[in-house]
């Protein structure tokens, strides 16, 4: 970060400057990564895969084809290892995926494994008879970093970013004419200069799907349905085309005869293709031959098809369906249709032929599975059933990794890369460098308070967001932009809310490691909370932001507490550990043991709980490119106990919000919601963004123009304006002193004649910011006057300056 201060001169009028410069050069932004495209629950047909965390796969279901493994014989309705005739598991495995009767793994090394059904060579090798239960390694493939399976054949992507299929191609999926009835060799698709880096990809029943890195989608293969997005139908296209009009698209799945994108800030779902079972979710059953976007379904973390019905999971770890059995028994549904039974889903997987099945893994690894057996049977809705025999999925590492406070960011890179720079709106823009760790990866790790921060990296110089961090945003020019939250953590333990006692653990603070390298496996606290205080051992439920947490009612009284934990430093045998977030300790003075303490007073207050919220402004609210506006959220009761607000936006590229001030970046309309986080009462505000075009003129004609334009201003610069005499502060208003953005919108400013009483300081309201990268205008009109000689100003005054990253 360069600092300079330039010199004030002799004028009449002068503007103070403080400029910090910062140099942007963008690139294309990744939409995405191989890192957040692996599978870890998938379902085929008629048969269920899971990977676990050991590395180890487990499945159930039917097994005509030897979709179990190899040593079992027959159906199973319980979960199995996968073993080989050998009788060892397949191991490392980091990503599963089943086909129609077929499953294929992927290994640390990049080696793909198949087994089940061959009739069309979909395992990638040649067997005696149309199937094998033993599963074996693909031959002749370069390293695999993504895998996908259909009905019958199998597609794999490179770490050079080339997609390789093989197995049936009656309509051309895997890249070749139809003369070629199918391929045992794994075939290199060839779909021009342009069909490059990809990251993912998905196989339909009959057609292949292909996601890039500049976030385009490819398809090939059938289009009888319009299952291409072309906008055609057509059986055989052989050759892989760009999906019109589809950008920005951060996951791929594909059904049957359909396909489905989401988009890379997770608003909006788009599906195309088939739809007589309403799984295209756009309330009618027409086929699509393009894109049209699902109904009723925001803040998607994540997709995935069956043969004729889509899954998706939210951020808050509910999971919703639509399309064939989905409405709960035997009907279809048209819209999106939460399966209740399960809030804290981290994957989901979809398949199915005649029977819709969906399965699940919980935030604990758990797995869940729903079809329409297993509905409410009062309310014949879609609920989970927990899955028996089989937990510890395995959890893939999301990075930035946010532990309490401490945010870790990893860059995965090639051969080609010298240096790699963090830069964020967490530390005023200044770049960061990342530590190599080891081969083509850089990390770096930093403390960070709660809050929401627009991030990205400098590799070799050039800009781009996080590859391995699916939430991202673009701002009104254009920019792209990863998004980091850091949510609220405790800072001392245990937090006493009356008589609710809540104790929270993370091997961060007591052993100054990571989740990462401590691995705990298990976390409880141990304490005299039981009858007659008696000592008592509770389990610790682990939350998303890799934290053990537990809150439990206790009466008055005085209570002695330690945590008891088995992670990579305990080994198998747990441990005794103090709490290092709570300062007290005491040592019993038989036992010797050290234990923290902690009271529940008997004066508590009583909690008076949120009943209601509304919001100063509303139901809707117009708003111009570049303005900003505050909200107020009105809880009630007044004297509730706790009136902490959250606020949330559907749409952080149209309309932001921070602590009730929205600002407006781009055209169009967005949801703000104010939650309370007492109850969770929500009141919400239609926002419409509308542009004004044009609007500012610059340079003015007549106005003389300082140090303009000036770059990399601070989000929150006060302006100081020096006069040679003192000014009439009753002449300096809105019209005469302000700030406008590009679309002629004045920025909320306030004026303080300092104790020189010749400078007028300009600062912004209480509360709002410049946009980062956004460019304003400050005007002074020739009608400011001297406060005694009633003079005007000789010359009227305009700067152009833009605000930094």
């Amino acid at each position: 970060m360069l600092y300079k201060r330039k010199q004030v001169t002799s004028l009449l009028f002068t503007v103070l400057l403080l400029v910090s410069v910062f140099l942007y050069s963008p690139n294309q932004a990744n939409a995405n990564s191989p890192n957040n495209q692996k599978n870890v629950v998938d379902i085929g047909k008629d048969h269920f895969l899971i990977l676990k965390g050991d590395g180890s796969v487990w499945s159930w279901g039917n097994n005509t084809y030897g979709q179990l493994g190899a040593k079992v014989t027959g159906d199973s309705t319980t979960p199995v290892v996968i073993q080989r005739r050998n009788g060892s598991r397949l191991a490392n495995i980091v990503s599963i995926s089943a086909g129609g009767n077929h499953s294929a793994a992927l290994d640390t090394s990049g080696k793909v494994w198949t087994w089940g059904s061959n009739g069309y060579g979909q395992l990638g090798y040649a067997t005696v008879g149309n199937k094998n239960d033993d599963p074996m390694m693909v031959a002749d493939l370069p390293p695999i970093v993504a895998i996908s399976t259909g009905d019958s054949h199998t597609l794999a992507v490179d770490e050079n970013g080339a997609v390789w299929a093989w197995g049936r191609n009656a309509f051309g999926q895997l890249g070749r004419v139809t003369p070629l009835i199918s391929s045992t060799e794994p075939l290199r698709i060839n779909g021009g200069s342009d069909f490059s880096n990809i990251v993912a990809v998905t196989a339909g029943s009959e057609h292949s799907v292909a996601l890039k890195t500049d976030g385009t989608v490819f398809t090939w293969g059938r289009n009888s349905f319009g299952q291409l997005g072309n906008g055609e139908t057509g059986d055989e296209n052989v050759v892989p085309q760009k999906v019109p009009g589809l950008t920005n698209i951060i996951e791929i799945t594909a059904g049957n005869n359909h396909t489905l994108a989401l988009k890379q800030d997770r608003t909006t779902i788009w599906a195309w293709g088939s739809n007589s079972y309403g799984q295209l979710g756009d309330g009618g059953r027409e086929s699509k031959l393009q894109p049209v976007q699902v109904e009723g379904i925001q803040n998607v973390s994540g997709i995935a098809a069956g043969d004729n019905h889509t899954v998706a999971i939210k951020t808050n770890g509910t999971v919703w369906t639509w399309g064939r059995n989905t409405s709960g028994t035997a009907s279809a549904r048209t819209t999106p249709i939460q399966i209740s039974g399960l809030t804290n889903a981290v994957a989901i997987g979809g398949g199915g032929e005649i029977n819709s099945y969906t399965v699940a893994a919980g935030l604990d690894g758990t797995v869940w599975k729903w079809d329409k057996l297993s509905s409410d049977s009062t309310t014949k809705l879609p609920i989970f059933q927990k899955v028996s025999g089989i937990e510890d999925v395995m959890k893939l590492d999301e990075f930035p990794f946010i532990q309490g406070g401490q945010v870790l960011f990893r860059y995965v890179g090639n051969n080609n890369i010298g240096e790699v720079k963090l830069n964020g709106s967490f530390n005023d823009n200044i770049d960061l460098p990342m530590v190599q760790k080891e081969a083509n990866v850089w990390e770096l790790q930093v403390e960070l308070q709660p809050g929401e921060y627009n991030y990205g990296f400098k590799v070799n110089g050039n800009w781009t967001v996080d590859p391995l961090n699916r939430d991202k945003t673009v701002d009104n020019f254009g920019r792209p932009f990863s998004v980091l939250r850091v949510a609220p953590y405790a800072p001392v333990g245990p937090i006493i809310d009356n008589k609710e006692v809540t104790f929270t653990y993370n091997s961060y603070d007591s052993q100054r490691l990571l989740e990462l390298d401590a691995k705990t496996v298990s976390a409880s606290v141990i304490g005299n909370f039981g009858e007659n205080y008696h000592w008592i051992e509770i389990p610790l439920v682990k939350q998303k932001n890799n934290i053990w947490k537990l809150t439990r009612t206790m009466e008055p009284g005085e209570y002695y507490y330690s945590f008891i934990v088995r992670d990579s430093v305990s080994g198998v045998v747990p441990e005794k550990r103090n709490d290092p977030l709570n300062s007290s300790l005491q040592t019993d003075s038989l036992t010797g043991i050290s234990r923290n303490p902690f009271t529940v007073a008997e004066n508590v207050l009583t909690k008076i709980p949120v009943s209601g919220i509304s919001l100063s402004k509303g139901p809707e609210l117009d708003l111009t490119v570049g303005e900003q506006e505050f909200v107020a959220a009105r809880i009630s009761p007044s004297n509730a106990t706790n009136k902490n607000v959250n606020w949330e936006t559907s749409k952080s590229s149209v309309v932001s919000v921070v602590g009730g001030v929205l600002t407006a970046h781009s055209k169009g309309t967005a949801v703000i919601t104010a939650s309370s986080v007492d109850g969770g009462k929500m009141a919400m505000l239609t926002v419409h963004v509308h542009q004004q075009d044009n609007a500012v003129s610059f340079p003015r004609v007549g106005y003389k123009e300082f140090f303009s334009p000036r770059q990399g201003v601070s989000p929150t610069k006060p302006w100081k304006i020096s006069f040679g005499q003192e000014p009439d502060m009753t002449t300096v208003n809105r019209d005469t002193v302000y700030v406008m953005n590009e679309s002629g919108v004045k920025v909320p400013i306030g004026y303080q004649l300092l104790a020189d009483t010749q400078t007028i300081e300009v600062r912004l309201l209480e509360g709002f910011k410049y946009e980062r990268g956004a460019t304003y205008y400050l005007f002074v009109e020739p009608t400011v006057k001297s406060r005694y000689s009633k003079a005007a100003l000789k010359d009227p005054v305009q700067m152009k300056f833009q605000i930094q990253l």
